[in-house]
This record gives C-alpha cells, sequence and structure tokens, in this order.
C-alpha cells in the first residue's frame, strides 16, 4: 500500500540537532538567567513537544525538549512545566494564565548519549554531547488544543519557553492492553523487496546489519507465544537522528535478553525516494492514516499477543531493560 505523499511527523530532535522549529509552534517567551548560572539563556530559546500521540484516554508520558540558538541543547536535572487548555478546532478559550494541571519533568536520554558527569542542574550544551528531552506522566483530561509553559530553575530569574500541542480524543497507535498487530513483514534474505525495504541502512554492496532483529516476524513471534519487542525506525531517514540509536539498543538487548523474548526492526521506508512506507510499520505507527505518522516507537508484547508497553521517540535502554527484567520474574 502506497500513500502519496508521505511526510513523517517533524521530529523534536531536529530542532534540538540543528536548532531550527520544524513547526513554529514551539517558539516562545524567554527571560534572561544570570551570568553565575548555567542557565544562561538568550532570544532563541525554543521548546518543542517530543510526544507523539498525546490523547485524553489516560495517563501517559509526555516529553518536551529545550534548545537555544546560542548555547545549544539543554539536558540534565528537572524542569517545571505549567498546562493550559485552550479549546478545540470549533471552540477556542481565551487563555488567562492560570494553568490546569502542573508536573515536573525529568532528563531522559537518547541510548548511547546517556550522562556521565555528575551534573544536577538543567544545563546548556553540556559536556559529553548528551541528547534527549524532558519527561514525566501526565492525564489530559480534555481533547483539543494545550500550551505548555517550561520553566527552567535558576538561582536568580527562571528561564521560560512555551510551546502548543494537541491532544486527541483517542490514540491511534496500538495502545498498552490492547491486541499487537499480527504484522507479516520482510526478513533478510527475502529477495521480493530491496534490501533498504528490510532496513534502510543496508545496501547491495552493504551487509543488513542486526541479523538478530530480522529473523522472525511479528504474526510467527506471536503464534509461538513468544514475547516480541518491536522497534519501529528509520536510521538513515530519521529526522531527529534517534532512530538509529534506539535501534541499537534494541539490537544489545536482544543479544542480552534472547531467552526471554524475541526482537524484531520494521523499517518504515520501503521506498525513500518514491515515497512509499512498509505496510508493516504502517500498522504500528499510522493505523488510521489519519494525521501524521511519527517515529521511532518501540512495543514490547507479551506471549498473548497483548501490547504491555510502548517508548515513543525516546526510549532509554535502562527503561527498556527493566521491562524485559519484568518479563523474567513473571
Amino acid at each position: 500500500m502506497t500513500r502519496q505523499p508521505i511526510v513523517l511527523r517533524c521530529l523534536v530532535g531536529a530542532t534540538l540537532l540543528v536548532g531550527a522549529s520544524c513547526s513554529g509552534l514551539g517558539q516562545g517567551p524567554t527571560e534572561a538567567g544570570t551570568e553565575d548560572t548555567p542557565i544562561d539563556a538568550g532570544p532563541g530559546i525554543a521548546a518543542e513537544v517530543a510526544s507523539f500521540d498525546l490523547d485524553a484516554s489516560g495517563p501517559q508520558r509526555f516529553m518536551i525538549g529545550l534548545f537555544d540558538a546560542d548555547l545549544g541543547l539543554l539536558s540534565h536535572g528537572s524542569i517545571d512545566l505549567a498546562f493550559e487548555y485552550l479549546g478545540t478546532r470549533d471552540e477556542t478559550i481565551e487563555p488567562d494564565g492560570t494553568p490546569e494541571m502542573s508536573a515536573s519533568a525529568s532528563f531522559v536520554a537518547v541510548p548511547g548519549s546517556e550522562p556521565v558527569s555528575t551534573i544536577q542542574t538543567p544545563t546548556f550544551d553540556a559536556p559529553g554531547g548528551v541528547r534527549g528531552v524532558y519527561a514525566t506522566e501526565i492525564t489530559f483530561d480534555e481533547p483539543g488544543f494545550w500550551s505548555v509553559t517550561v520553566t527552567i530553575p535558576s538561582s536568580d530569574a527562571p528561564v521560560q519557553g512555551e510551546a502548543l500541542f494537541e491532544v486527541a480524543p483517542e490514540g491511534t497507535t496500538p495502545e498498552i492492553g490492547e491486541p499487537a498487530p499480527r504484522t507479516v513483514h520482510p526478513l533478510r534474505g527475502d529477495d521480493r523487496v530491496p534490501i533498504e525495504a528490510v532496513d534502510s541502512r543496508a545496501t547491495e554492496s552493504v551487509p543488513l546489519p542486526d541479523p538478530e532483529l530480522h529473523h522472525i516476524t511479528i504474526a510467527d513471534a506471536i503464534a509461538r507465544r513468544r514475547p516480541v519487542m518491536i522497534v519501529v525506525s528509520t536510521p538513515v531517514f530519521c529526522a531527529s537522528q534517534f532512530c538509529g540509536p534506539i535501534t541499537d539498543a534494541v539490537s544489545r538487548l536482544a543479544n542480552d535478553y534472547a531467552d526471554t523474548a524475541d526482537f524484531v526492526h520494521l523499517e518504515v521506508w520501503r521506498d525513500y525516494e518514491d515515497n512509499q512506507l512498509n505496510t508493516g510499520a504502517l500498522e504500528w505507527i499510522w493505523p488510521s492514516g489519519e494525521g501524521e505518522p511519527g517515529e521511532p516507537w518501540v512495543f514490547l508484547v507479551d506471549d498473548n499477543g497483548t501490547v504491555i508497553d510502548r517508548w515513543d521517540n525516546v526510549a532509554p535502554e535502562n527503561e527498556l531493560r527493566a521491562a524485559l527484567d519484568r518479563l523474567d520474574a513473571r
């Protein structure tokens, strides 16, 4: 199946890595910090929501990234979030500045760029090339448009940024507790598709990487009553550059937890040049065909074929390991 034209959702990492907003919604007001604090942001601060599938069905992970055009990516520590409801497409609400909810969000690193320093406070352009977002768990009680005001603590005047985002009535990707799609997808050695459709890192002259992620279909793993961890990503064409590290993390887990579960990589693009997506990936990240698909995603399916956990965009390796350890303990 081909849908044209297809545009994968612009990911937060594109903003965080190059300092240019994808949607324009992430530009917000700022206040200058003080010179004796790492929070000394200039006028170019941008906040962008990193979550893909926000809905009003219950508690979920909310992620946001922060970038300053002069100082770079914000990492480490925690920040404060205040949420305000703005109404729907049909009926807007004039904001009065009173937040409906507030929360603290902690820094979550992309696999492979975990902090190695002892920095405990939010810091722009921290040493070590640390990349990631801030995450918390939140429940949105109304679908529609929301704003989030980010406050970065400092010793004097706090730095603030704002982002706008939409919350759907229901999610569009497989939810926790739902039956997993019984996906049949191309594997290594399948000559019916180009090798790039199995993994965008492979070519006619470059062998398929991570064979442990391309040896069994999701449908067959479920039929065998085996748990399966699925990473849906396009390591070469990922706008955020998060896909490669997250796919690598799942590959490491496949070696460490081979007795616990099967592991599958679903490549998003069947043919990037012709704008064709793999139908198997669409069953997971775009089953409705509405809106825009986002990636990367990681899903964990139990031996009954039920989705028991999922991570969008940034999937910390320690959280993936903890979920697999819980499977072992059952």
